[in-house]
């Protein structure tokens, strides 16, 4: 009897899924792909997914790219203004500043990562950047005084934060706080959120080269991401199919310093203040397009030996990353 009522509950459940199955089939029918695409934050976002109809694709992609704007408002350090930069100003004052949901939140994103990565991701790095920035401008190499001025302003562990009252307090004068290595994967993640408002759950999001990743295309297992690992003979490229995560590569193949004959990158380690000159070419998939984002430039910073130890502490992440100075690769997934 036991056996008879477990079969029957077996092919129940069978008929079910298929009519389960149908029923989605109907609904996906007659959803359509669209595409837009927008400069923001010193990149181009193209946006892709699928809609039941036009009226709502217009008002949902316009929805998505008009929170991409607020939240450049907000975390941009190039706006006079914006609430980063207001808040850098109270840096080594002792005073505190009542900060924006958004502009907490995205601070408490990036102490975890601070935290998890021995530093090697560091929002407080604001003063070594600027310092490149001047530098890269008027073709010069910092002196040590300088580099040791712009270090000393830098740790997240002097981020205080009171989640009570949103409250932060930049303990160490001089600091200055640059999202420049999770802005994007940040706003990616908050498009998606504001797609899933209006019920569109199928959508990709290309942030200046950082994905993130909703669910799969009608009828598809998931997007179709190629993957590479490296640059010239050292390429190695994998077509993946991914859904509901997010991917971000970070190198120094198109953004450098070259001085003197050595060729820095664009990433600068909060350790050293300088740019890496053991070049990376690292990827970097994760549940979120916040967490790749910073991830990849934290496993540029820590390089292969270092990024095997931090990676072990990380759930549901998978690195690629090559040293092109050492000929080294490596792959790991955790």
């Amino acid at each position: 009897m036991i056996r008879i009522v477990s079969l029957f509950g077996f092919s129940l459940w069978i008929i079910l899924g298929l009519v389960a199955f149908d029923a989605n089939s109907q609904q996906t029918a007659h959803l359509r792909r669209y595409a837009y695409a927008r400069n923001a934050m010193g990149s181009e976002f193209n946006l892709v997914f699928y809609a039941p109809s036009d009226s709502l694709a217009k008002v949902a992609s316009d929805s998505a790219f008009a929170r991409i704007q607020l939240l450049n408002n907000l975390l941009s350090d190039y706006l006079d203004g914006s609430e980063v930069n207001r808040l850098s100003e109270t840096a080594g004052t002792g005073q505190r500043f009542y900060a924006s949901a958004i502009l907490f939140d995205i601070l408490e994103k990036s102490k975890y990562l601070s935290a998890k990565t021995n530093g090697a991701f560091d929002v407080t790095v604001g003063p070594i950047v600027q310092l490149w920035r001047r530098a890269i401008r008027r073709n010069y190499f910092p002196d040590k005084s300088q580099l040791k001025e712009a270090r000393d302003a830098v740790g997240y562990r002097f981020v205080r934060l009171r989640a009570e009252d949103r409250s932060v307090v930049l303990k160490r004068k001089k600091m200055r706080i640059d999202f420049g290595a999770i802005g994007k994967g940040y706003a990616a993640d908050d498009v998606l959120k504001v797609l899933k408002s209006f019920g569109i759950d199928r959508a990709f999001l290309d942030a200046g080269g950082d994905l993130t990743i909703g669910d799969a295309p009608p009828e598809k297992e998931g997007w179709r991401i190629e993957v590479s690992s490296g640059g010239g003979d050292t390429t190695a490229t994998h077509i993946l199919t991914l859904k509901n995560c997010g991917v971000a590569t970070s190198g120094s193949t198109y953004r450098h310093f070259d001085y003197k004959g050595v060729r820095y990158s664009h990433i600068v380690s909060p350790y050293t203040g300088v740019g890496l000159t053991t070049h990376t070419r690292t990827t970097v998939i994760s549940p979120t397009g916040t967490d790749a984002d910073a991830l990849a430039t934290a496993f540029s910073v820590l390089g292969i030996e270092k990024g095997k130890k931090v990676a072990k502490r990380l759930k549901g992440v998978e690195v690629w990353l090559l040293e092109q100075n050492a000929s080294k690769k490596a792959h790991y997934k955790y």
